[in-house]
């Protein structure tokens, strides 16, 4: 096999929809050298022609970004505007990512639908993927452009300091780039969004997604992206920060928390799990409210709490649990997320799930 056939066959074995047109433009040659490379692979027997993929009877859409993650973790609080010891990761992640991995964790078949570059941290994107048992198939990877990357610093406790994210090839996730999959999307059983997609998108996706949807809220400045529209939305996921974004208090303690809550659930929102650094997270719909004090644990790294929260409430969702449960799980899962280095812990099962929750709950 030569380098370019194998190029390309990577390139089919990790999306066997995409098309020629596609494989032309990632590879820049034109779509009669794609279509000889194929053939070449045929006769060498790497490929059997056109197959079929056998859509499963049951799955979720999960549509946001992928980021390669660029961390480090102070040894000591961090000092403004001086060196810091400490420790540098890399690590493939992204809140769209992170919540699709953390479904498959849990046994959850979905679609990820998002975009990356041909660039290494793309490389690296598709083989974690493959390595993961994500369906990538609906996510498109772009010729000539970077994949989206983020850079944060923790303090040893695992609470952020500050990040920096370079995001822009999110805005090829167009309702144009959308309307090609709108059946597949509305096939699902549910649909999770996050707010690094285009406010348009978003917006889009309202008007068109038949499903129950729930977002996970991303940043400041990325949050109020979800606010026209919001009633769409079964379950919102969010902080603190950005819980004066979009409900317009700040919520700071668990009775602000529980009116930041409502006045979205006001809007139209039918759950909302809201958490707070160092206080608690709450869990409300219109009758009920749940309220977990902050517990100690040995908390490594929080920035995959919302991604793992929002995984379990889907997950609960789909298994029909009741409200209690699914509280209680999202909490669980959260909890199970900040224990681990990386923002998926790597151990996440429904059984390990099961077993923080009678942990945390009994």
């Amino acid at each position: 096999m030569t380098d370019r056939e194998e190029q390309i066959l990577s390139w089919i074995k990790q999306n066997p929809m995409i098309s020629q047109n596609e494989l032309a433009e990632l590879a820049g040659i034109t779509r009669s050298g794609v279509a000889a490379h194929i053939s070449n692979l045929m006769k060498k027997g790497y490929l059997r022609g056109k197959g079929y993929i056998v859509t499963p009877p049951s799955y979720v859409t999960v549509i946001g970004g992928i980021n390669m993650d660029i961390f480090g973790v102070a040894d000591e609080n961090v000092v403004d505007k001086s060196s810091n010891a400490g420790h540098v990761y890399y690590a493939v992640g992204g809140l769209g990512r992170n919540i699709a991995l953390n479904l498959r964790k849990l046994g959850v078949q979905n679609y990820f639908i998002s975009v990356y570059g041909d660039d290494n941290n793309g490389e690296q994107f598709k083989a974690d993927a493959l390595a993961n048992d994500m369906d990538i198939t609906y996510s498109k990877q772009f010729a000539d452009t970077n994949s989206s990357t983020y850079l944060y610093v923790n303090q040893p406790g695992g609470d952020r300091v500050v990040g920096l994210d370079d995001m822009s090839i999110n805005d090829r996730i167009t309702p144009e780039f959308l309307e090609d999959r709108e059946d597949m999307i509305n096939n699902s059983t549910s649909v999770v969004i996050d707010s690094n997609l285009p406010q348009q998108t978003i917006e889009w996706l309202y008007d068109h997604c038949q499903r129950p949807m729930f977002a996970k809220a991303v940043s400041v400045t990325k949050a109020g992206r979800l606010l026209k529209g919001i009633g769409c939305l079964n379950t919102l996921v969010l902080n603190a920060v950005e819980s004066k974004t979009l409900s317009g208090i700040e919520a700071t303690d668990k009775h602000t928390a529980i009116q930041a809550a409502q006045r979205i659930i006001d809007k139209g929102v039918n759950n909302v799990f809201l958490y707070i650094d160092e206080v608690g997270m709450l869990y409300q719909d219109e009758r009920h409210q749940l309220f977990y004090p902050e517990q100690k644990i040995n908390q490594r790294n929080t920035n995959g709490a919302g991604a793992a929260a929002t995984a379990a409430l889907v997950w609960a969702h789909k298994n029909e649990m009741s409200f209690e449960d699914s509280g209680q799980l999202a909490n669980a899962a959260a909890y199970l997320s900040m224990e681990s280095i990386q923002a998926v812990n790597e151990n996440l099962t429904h059984r390990t799930l099961e077993l923080k929750r009678h942990e945390l709950f009994e």
